[in-house]
Order: C-alpha cells, then structure tokens, then sequence
C-alpha cells in the first residue's frame, strides 16, 4: 500500500514537471514564430516583452537568453535611434553573457555575439573597421567549434561582403560562404524544438544580391 502511495505521488510530480516543461516550451515556440515571422518595429517591443518574461520564469535555460538577445540583435537593426539600437545591444549583451554562464551551445552563442558586434556597425558606419574585426573573430571561434554551423557562416559571409574589396571583401570573396552555408542549411536537422534555425532565409537573400552582382555562379 505504501509503495502504491508513492507511485501516485511520483507519477503527479512528474505529470507537473511534464506540462511546465510543455507550457514553457509551447510558450518559447509560440514567441520565435511571432518573431520570424515580423520585421516591423511596432511588433517587436511586446515580442521582446514575453521573452523577457520567459526568461524571469525559466532563468535555467539557456535557450531563453540566447533568443532573448536574438530578438533584442533584430530589434536593433530595424530601430532607427542610435542611442536605442546601443542600449538594446547592451541588453542583448547581457542575455548573451548569461547563456554562456548557463553553459549553452558555444558555437551558436559566439556566432550570434558576432551578430550583435555587426548590429553595433549599424549604428555607425565609422565602428566598421573595430567591430568588423571583433565579428570576424566571434565568428572564426563559432565555426572552429562547429564547423557545420551555417549560421556562423552565413555571419561570416556578411562580414566578408561589407568589407572593402581592397581589405579583400566583397560580393565575389563572400559569395562562398553564402553557399555552403545554403548546403549547411538544407542539411541540418534540429536536434530538439528549440535549437537556434534561423539564417536560411537572409542567406539566400544575400546569395541572391551575389549572383545579381557576378552573374551565374
């Protein structure tokens, strides 16, 4: 009879434990998809709003940061303001910094901070050469730790393309790395719900802008 008692009770435990875990996660999907699938600035304050939240209740999760600081990156970029686009990068910063403390996936977490250091040439084209440099090399270590990351090199293409063709930049030394990122792309498989996947789409917009630049490649 004791041992029936027990079971019950860990069988309850664990049905709660199951549905947090459902609910969070549900509610994580949910937000990303509403972030895929905006680029207008009205719409990105409440996304980055429930992330926030998210990641007040599930501050173990390393997940909750990266995309918190995803969202804060692409939220940057749209921001017209200067002084807004840093201040949003300093908090995407943060959630970074976190994520890596959470022990994270490195490779995606130091390619997204490249990310962030091509959102802070945003603000001012006169940072490109410091903060070019600072991606190249967040890059450089996300791709030596995962080879097969196409995000980081899809970053890295960007990199390449937006430097000067005189510091060997440009549409024809980039246009490689918008390819096999589309091979790496099509490739991958998820390894659960809430792995970072995000990059397709710029990349074959970027490979697109490439092949307009140099023709068939």
């Amino acid at each position: 009879m004791k041992n029936t008692i027990l079971s019950v009770i860990f069988l309850a435990i664990l049905g709660t434990t199951t549905a947090q875990e459902s609910t969070f996660e549900s509610s994580l999907k949910q937000t990303i998809v509403a972030l895929d699938s905006t680029n207008k600035l009205e719409s990105m304050a409440p996304i980055v709003d429930q992330l926030e939240r998210i990641s007040q209740m599930e501050s173990q999760r390393w997940e909750t940061f990266y995309y918190l600081a995803y969202a804060r990156i692409r939220y940057s970029f749209i921001e017209k303001d200067g002084q807004k686009k840093d201040a949003l990068l300093d908090l995407a910063q943060k959630s970074i910094t976190e994520a890596l403390k959470l022990n994270g996936d490195k490779s995606e977490l130091h390619a997204l901070q490249g990310f962030l250091y091509q959102g802070r040439i945003s603000v001012s084209a006169s940072r490109g050469m410091t903060y070019s440099q600072k991606a190249n090399s967040e890059l450089a270590v996300a791709l030596e730790l995962n080879p097969n990351n196409p995000r980081a090199l899809f970053l890295m293409g960007k990199n390449v393309y937006h430097t000067p063709k005189f510091f060997g930049g440009g549409a024809k030394n980039a246009v490689g790395n918008f390819v096999n990122a589309r091979k790496l792309f099509e490739a991958s498989k998820k390894q659960d719900e809430l792995s970072p996947y995000w990059g397709a789409i710029p990349n074959k917009q970027m490979l697109d802008i490439c092949v307009k630049e140099l023709g068939e490649i």
